[in-house]
């Protein structure tokens, strides 16, 4: 496999993201409850810097997972960071215009800082990549996007890390070969949930 040209030397970087959650922690309890369909809102950014800032929406149906995003502005993403929703309203897209419905009817606000840092590979053939992300950590109250020293606890034992396997419409054969042959289980892991537990049991 390619190594993700993104990343350093040995193909990582540093993902933080800030999710949001409305007024009646939807986000938190329909991912908790395991409702079928469900979705959730975040800010990203890489390597503690602003040269790419995207506002995703994650929306998840049975067993389907789409991901919108749009890219967004240094200016934007801390209109939104401090709750200044009006600049929403200067732009055509569907996404924004969703945020901005959510934060005005239901109090859209972040929720959990989610801080990991990610190495990646790539194969061509269906868009392959597989992801192994370390040092997942939770801010705690701290929404700070942009502070490099945010208060963060570590959400995992430092011995473990999350492996993920993505893939467009099926997996190649050599792929599905050797997870077949792993001694492992496949489950369903959110790093998002992992910190918003993290930091609900901390205080």
């Amino acid at each position: 496999m390619n190594k993700d040209p993104h990343g350093d030397s040995n193909s990582r970087y540093h993902v933080r993201s800030l999710y949001f959650d409305d007024i009646h922690n939807s986000g938190y309890y329909e991912k908790l409850n395991g409702v079928g369909k469900r979705k959730k809102y975040r800010i990203r950014i890489y390597n503690h810097s602003n040269s790419v800032i995207k506002l995703e929406r994650k929306g998840k149906e049975g067993q389907y997972t789409q991901k919108e995003s749009e890219l967004i502005s240094e200016d934007l993403c801390n209109n939104l960071l401090t709750g200044n929703i009006d600049s929403l309203m200067n732009y055509n897209s569907a996404l924004l215009s969703d945020v901005y419905i959510q934060m005005k009817t239901l109090l859209l606000k972040p929720s959990v800082l989610v801080d990991y840092v990610r190495e990646t590979y790539i194969y061509p053939i269906e868009n392959v990549r597989i992801t192994f992300d370390m040092e997942l950590r939770s801010g705690l109250y701290a929404y700070d996007l942009w502070d490099a020293n945010a208060p963060l606890l570590n959400v995992m034992d430092p011995k473990f890390m999350i492996m993920e396997v993505k893939f467009n419409r099926f997996l190649p054969t050599v792929f599905s070969n050797i997870l077949t042959e792993l001694n492992s289980e496949r489950m369903s892991i959110s790093k998002y949930l992992l910190c918003r537990k993290f930091t609900e049991r901390s205080f």
